[in-house]
């Protein structure tokens, strides 16, 4: 099996500040940090279903302007990706079916 249909996950920097109010992305945390003597930092984190959805991750970030610092990606034994309902169903046993 491809390691590309595998949760993955990860964490995006990117230059600039998006607001995790008024912009989801893909149901990753999004944390920006202005800083004084450079321009701010947001930091995405989370878990995404596959590379596919970290490509249109990405390709939201290009859409939205927001010039891309870093990747970094872990496969862990076992992630359940962040927008599956019924993964964090499953993993919560006072939720009903």
């Amino acid at each position: 099996m491809s390691n590309d249909t595998q949760p993955i996950e990860i964490v995006i920097r990117v230059q600039g500040i998006l607001n995790s109010q008024t912009t989801r992305v893909e149901g990753l945390h999004i944390d920006s940090q202005p800083r004084v003597d450079a321009p701010p930092i947001t930091t995405l984190t989370g878990v995404l279903r596959d590379e596919a959805m970290l490509e249109d991750v990405l390709d939201k970030l290009y859409t939205l302007g927001l010039p891309l610092i870093s990747v970094e990606r872990e496969e862990p034994d076992r992630v359940e990706p962040a927008d599956d309902p019924a993964a964090q169903a499953a993993g919560d046993p006072h939720q009903s079916n």
